[in-house]
């Protein structure tokens, strides 16, 4: 890949194993990269490439530093809905604080790393159109306060993140990529199923490796065509059947075969003709049987 020269800044907030990924790749076509975490010891484990950043959110005060360091930059939202250790509730805060910070320090625009796990309930084919399932605020406060054996954590997850992207979508110039299953570097799918059963042998595979999603937020901030679109599906477009591919993968990684159970939900294919079509970007693994040797 020829290397980009530019002087933009990029700055992703929650920088994990997707946002390292993003953040290496990005440097090395000349970003100024800036990766947060919330406390010391996190920012220390970040590649040299990336400057830290600490950040807590919700944030109370905008300092004039982060201010500087937003001011004219891509902002990328990398921080998933904690289910199990916080509300939705509080999860919509921190991202409401980010998007009030992030608008008075004027910012460039924003991509956020969102889900396809906003799909969930639904069966067939999906892509950016389908209609998801109506889950108001109200819905979601009653699922998670229902007692124990009651609750549907699936609807929960899906409206937090429906809702997530709501709020970040009031940053203008705002992209939303719902991502499939991440794979890469140190995700090997092989090792999903180890030492547990998966369910669903007959259902479709939807996965999407992490320098595919690296392409195409570079396509993003690079290209000189503006998108026709501000959401994107990002998903392998092949989808083998979950019981060939797992055999595949433990065979090739040297594991145990991968325990299988009946399916809990419906089957399922992500579509991503959308991203497919954006001028400048094409999948460089077509299916997630060609992504195994690059994990």
């Amino acid at each position: 890949m020829q290397k980009i020269q530019n002087t933009q800044k990029v700055v992703i907030i929650g920088c994990g194993w997707l946002g390292q990924q993003l953040g290496t790749l990005l440097a090395a076509q000349g970003f100024l990269v800036y990766g947060s975490r919330q406390s010391s010891a996190g920012l220390a484990e970040l590649p040299a490439e990336i400057q830290p950043l600490l950040l807590q959110l919700p944030l109370h005060v905008l300092e004039l530093e982060l201010t500087g360091i937003l001011k004219d930059s891509w902002l990328i939202c990398a921080i998933p809905p904690a289910a199990r250790q916080q509300s939705a509730a509080d999860y919509a805060q921190q991202l409401q604080s980010l998007v009030e910070v992030a608008t008075v320090a004027g910012v460039r625009g924003a991509i956020h790393c969102s889900s396809t796990g906003v799909y969930q309930g639904l069966s067939g084919d999906v892509d950016e159109q389908s209609l998801l399932p109506n889950l108001e605020q109200s819905e979601l406060q009653s699922m998670e306060q229902s007692p124990a054996g009651n609750t549907k954590p699936q609807n929960c997850r899906a409206a937090a993140l429906l809702e997530a992207e709501q709020i970040l979508q009031q940053i203008p110039n705002c992209f939303t990529l719902r991502l499939a299953g991440l794979i890469g570097p140190g995700r090997n799918p092989a090792r999903f199923g180890q030492g547990r059963t998966l369910s669903g042998p007959q259902l479709p595979v939807n996965l999407v490796h992490a320098a595919d999603i690296g392409r195409f937020v570079l396509n993003l901030l690079t290209t000189t065509v503006a998108p026709h679109h501000q959401l994107f599906n990002l998903c392998c477009p092949e989808h083998p059947l979950k019981a060939d591919f797992y055999h595949t993968a433990a065979v090739q990684a040297g594991l145990p075969p991968v325990s299988f159970s009946a399916a809990d939900e419906p089957a399922r294919r992500i579509l991503s003709r959308r991203s497919q079509q954006q001028p400048g970007f094409e999948y460089q693994f077509l299916s997630p049987l060609q992504a195994l040797t690059s994990c």
